[in-house]
């Protein structure tokens, strides 16, 4: 079973506070993080990291991958808590 999951989103059109929450999430799983803009990539290796990523992105569409266990529970979580985004 794949251990990653990705999806798309765009930066305007989410609420910080709501990836404050997802970082959080994958923090206990201890996930890794990867955001990818047009223009930029990197992996999360803080809070501050994804959500200078977010306010800063001038992208109407980003994707982020988050890659380790747990990953079907995370799908469930961006279901129940990321209103908004695309699975990809």
């Amino acid at each position: 079973m794949p251990n990653i999951v990705s999806f798309k989103f765009n930066p305007r059109e989410l609420k910080l506070n709501k990836f404050i929450d997802f970082y959080g999430y994958c923090a206990q799983w201890n996930q890794n993080i990867y955001v990818y803009g047009k223009n930029e990539a990197q992996k999360v290796h803080r809070l501050s990291e994804l959500l200078s990523f977010i306010l800063f992105s001038h992208d109407e569409e980003c994707l982020i991958v988050i890659e380790g266990s747990g990953i079907d529970q995370t799908k469930d979580y961006i279901t129940k808590h990321l209103a908004g985004v695309q699975t990809a």
